[in-house]
Formats: structure tokens, C-alpha cells, sequence
């Protein structure tokens, strides 16, 4: 019989004894830590076996610095030890003890034990005993001491006050003498033998916690991206294609009527490609048409007068903007509309795009970006409001301003901010417009169809809703794995 089956049995053999029994006497009478009696006593009360009742107690426990009294001597005795019958003159004392002089000084003369006569200690107690230490030996015998010596040992922080909990125990419904295991298992074999009807089985605990399974976590920008696009589904987008990061200068910034001068197109703000270096041209009549646009204009415009380079728009670089997606599909869809006619359409895409930033608490050089489009007749600005709002109200985000602003290939054109709560102030979270006619005619959009726009960043709304003062947190070597594990994992209310 191995140790945990004796003192099961033991327990059981004392309680058929007493109608009751104390946690903390058995454990002295075992002779075992009563922490290791009360992983016995668990075993017995879910067999039924017994059944137990906490009680809670509190008393008084020596600190380390106590402990450390209680084994060697307290300051003030120490300091008593080195006065002999003569005196001692205190400079010597303090010579002598230097680390527990000053206390034991003080708390020998409040005491009495010394005398001091123009800076000789005499003692004025002979044989002393180390009062201090022996109420130490009292506590930790469980022996009780007076009010005042208690409170002065506390106030010394010697002592501090512990609570222990100790358990009444008595029989259970199922109490015998003898223990009998019980199987967690039914096996095929007791079966097939009948044992089983014989064997008492563990109960099964269908509340216990299981295992925690290490498992591969969402990134918070990847739950809020999936979110964004059940919302636009919901709202009747369709998905674009967006699977191609290196894009033509031509797609990125001339078919959106953007001119070859404009400061984006600098290397300090996009990133150019330096193999391959230059992009195959594309449809001859498409690349005609813009490069009339820009250098003579056109749908009432004048263009921009300037001699448009080919090899400039051949130049290939990272996408700056996922608008070079939806350029791509208005030209799709214009050749639709030749074959089967006018239809209204919406299309959203979400993926990156690299811009050569500044990097600071609020920009990346490598983002997300969400962008939604709108063909049809009757589109206006007051319906791209309602459209940025809508989205935005379900994304959880209501406080919403719109500031007009200028783009190259929109007009009228706004800018979105929303309210950050950390930040404490609107930070820009989008931006939207019009297509402008110069950009829609190249491509062969009907003069009578708009076509509206508006695009933000996914990590900009990402951080109004997770509280992040600083974008460069969610992305890159600052990441915390314990956050993307820990963060909601439904996102938008």
C-alpha cells in the first residue's frame, strides 16, 4: 500500500472514531504539510467519501526580519551584550556593531536596559533577556502574548497578521472504512467481463477547463479587414481584384488624369521600381486618348499644355493608391456598357499600398487601403456623404467631419476625419470625390454616368476602435504577439 493510500485510510479510520475531525490536528498528528492533507481530503469528498467545511482563522506570523530575530537576537540585546560591567564608551559601542547599533541603541535605552552618563552606557539591568525574542518564540509556537507586546512587535513590522484556512471534516454519503479507487475509464474489458456493475467510476466534470490549444491568431488589422468587407458586402459592393502590387505609372497616375509633374510622382513620395524599370504599353487607342487629355484636354477642359512622355507612364513602380484597381475596372466596365448597355455598379477593394512617408504615430510607408466606388446617373455628393456615413456607422465611428480639399482626378473633392479618443483630436481617416470628366472620358465612360469615390486607410479606423496612439505598434518588430492573441475577436458593433 503505497503513502496516499495509508493516509487515505487513515483519515477514514479516524473519522469512524469521532463524528468530526480538524484539518489542521490530523496534519500534525500525520505529521505532513497540511496543504499535502488537503489533497487527500479532495480525493475523499468527490468519492463522497467525506464532506468538509472551510473555516477561516487569522494569525500572527513572524516576517523576515523576524525570523531573523528569532534565530539569532534582537538590536537591542545585541547592543546590551556589548556593554560590559564597566561601561563602554558609545563611539567603541557604535565601532563595534555598526549595523544594528543605531536601532538597537534607541530600543535598549526606551527599554531601560542601558544608562547613558556624559557618553558611557552603563547597564542598568544585569543578566537581561532578550524580551523581544522570546514573544518571537511565543507567536511561533501559536502562544499568545500581551496587547502591547503584540502591537509593538507589528509596529517593529516583526509580526504580520496571516489568515489560514483549515477544514472541519465529516462523513459523506458514501463513507466506509475501507477506500475504494475509483476508474476514470470504462474499458472494453470490463464490458465484456460485467466488472464494471462491481467498480465505482470518477464523475465526469463537464465544466473542467480542457487544454489550451496553441493555435494561430488574427492580426488586428486582418479582423477589422474582414469586417470592413462583410460591411460593404452587406451594402451591395462587389469585391475587385487587387492582387498585384507593382503597378504602371500610367494605371497609378495618367489614366486618373493626375500630370507627370505633379510632386507624387517624385521619388521621395513613391516608390519606383528599378527591375524591371519600364512596363509593357497597354491599349494604343487608351494610351492615345490620355495623352491627348493631358496635353490638349478635352470634355471642357484645356488639359494641362505640356508634352506627355511616354516613358514616363511606362515607368513602374509600388501602387500608391488602389485606385489604379479601379481605373483598371472602369475601363472594364466600359466595354461592358458598349456590348450590353448602362447598368449601376458598386465595387470596393481593400489591400496595400506604399507610400515613401515620413514615419510617425499616424503614418506607415506600407498601409492599407479600403476603397469604394459608385457608378450610376444619378450619383451626387450628397449621395457620397450618405455612403461614407453609412459605412462608417456600422464600422462603429459616427463622429464624422468633411473638409473640402483638392485631388488631381476628383471634383468637388473632401476629406474625411473622424474623432480619435486617445489622440483627443479628428484625425484624417479618409479621402473622396467625383471623378472628374477628363479622367472618365479616355476610358469610355458615357458623359450622363458619374462615378464616385472614396478611399481610407484600414489602420486609421483600426486604431480609433483598439485605442492605439501609435499606427507603428500594430505593424512591424513592435507588435506584441499577447496583444493579437488577447484582442476581441469581433471587431464593429
Amino acid at each position: 500500500m503505497d503513502q496516499q493510500q495509508d493516509f487515505t485510510g487513515l483519515i477514514l479510520q479516524r473519522l469512524n472514531e469521532a463524528e468530526q475531525l480538524d484539518s489542521q490536528q490530523l496534519s500534525v498528528q500525520f505529521g505532513i504539510n497540511h496543504q499535502t492533507l488537503v489533497g487527500y481530503l479532495l480525493k475523499l469528498e468527490s468519492a463522497e467519501y467525506i464532506k468538509t467545511q472551510s473555516v477561516v482563522s487569522t494569525k500572527f506570523i513572524l516576517t523576515e526580519e523576524g525570523k531573523n530575530y528569532f534565530e539569532t537576537n534582537s538590536p537591542e540585546f545585541l547592543v546590551y551584550q556589548q556593554v560590559p560591567p564597566e561601561g563602554i564608551l558609545i563611539a567603541e559601542l557604535e565601532k563595534k556593531l555598526p549595523g544594528v547599533y543605531k536601532i538597537g541603541f534607541s530600543n535598549a535605552m526606551s527599554q531601560k536596559l542601558l544608562e547613558n552618563k556624559k557618553g558611557t552606557l552603563f547597564r542598568l539591568v544585569q543578566d537581561a533577556q532578550d524580551a523581544v525574542k522570546l514573544q518571537l518564540e511565543q507567536i511561533h509556537k501559536g502562544e499568545d502574548v500581551t496587547k502591547d507586546q503584540l502591537q509593538n512587535l507589528k509596529k517593529r513590522k516583526l509580526v504580520e497578521e496571516s489568515k489560514v484556512t483549515k477544514f472541519t471534516i465529516i462523513k459523506g454519503p458514501k463513507y466506509q472504512v475501507q477506500f475504494k479507487k475509483q476508474l476514470a475509464d470504462l474499458t472494453p474489458e470490463l464490458i465484456a467481463s460485467g466488472q464494471w456493475r462491481n467498480e465505482d467510476f470518477k464523475e465526469i466534470n463537464l465544466k473542467a477547463q480542457g487544454k489550451l490549444i496553441s493555435t494561430g491568431n488574427l492580426h488586428p488589422l486582418l479582423k477589422a479587414r474582414k469586417q470592413f468587407i462583410q460591411v460593404l458586402l452587406q451594402m451591395g459592393f462587389d469585391e475587385m481584384p487587387t492582387n498585384q502590387f507593382v503597378e504602371s505609372s500610367f494605371w497609378n497616375f495618367d489614366a486618373l488624369f493626375q500630370p507627370q509633374q505633379h510632386p507624387a510622382r517624385d521619388a521621395h513620395d513613391t516608390f519606383f521600381c528599378n527591375d524591371p524599370e519600364l512596363s509593357t504599353p497597354g491599349d494604343k487607342e487608351l494610351w492615345d486618348k490620355v495623352k491627348t487629355m493631358h496635353e490638349t484636354g478635352g470634355a471642357g477642359s484645356i488639359g494641362y499644355n505640356y508634352n506627355w512622355s511616354e516613358h514616363e507612364a511606362r515607368k513602374n513602380i509600388f501602387r500608391t493608391h488602389t485606385t489604379a484597381v479601379s481605373t483598371k475596372m472602369l475601363f472594364i466596365i466600359a466595354k461592358e456598357y458598349k456590348e450590353k448597355g448602362y447598368f449601376p455598379k458598386k465595387y470596393f477593394s481593400i489591400d496595400r499600398v506604399f507610400r515613401n512617408e515620413t514615419l510617425d504615430a499616424t503614418h506607415l510607408a506600407e498601409f492599407h487601403q479600403v476603397e469604394g466606388v459608385v457608378i450610376d446617373k444619378n450619383a451626387n455628393l450628397g449621395t457620397l456623404m450618405g455612403i461614407i456615413r453609412e459605412f462608417f456607422r456600422k464600422i462603429g465611428i459616427t463622429k464624422l467631419w468633411f473638409k473640402p480639399t483638392y485631388n488631381p482626378y476628383t471634383e468637388p473633392s473632401m476629406e474625411v476625419y473622424g474623432f480619435h479618443p486617445i489622440l483627443k483630436r479628428k484625425v484624417e481617416i479618409g479621402n473622396s470625390g467625383i471623378f472628374r470628366p477628363e479622367m472618365l472620358e479616355p476610358l469610355g465612360i458615357p458623359k450622363d454616368i458619374n462615378v464616385m469615390a472614396w478611399g481610407l486607410s484600414l489602420e486609421r479606423p483600426t486604431m480609433i476602435y483598439y485605442n492605439v496612439d501609435d499606427i507603428r505598434s500594430m505593424i512591424g518588430h513592435e507588435v506584441e504577439v499577447k496583444t493579437v492573441r488577447q484582442n476581441p475577436f469581433c471587431i464593429f458593433k
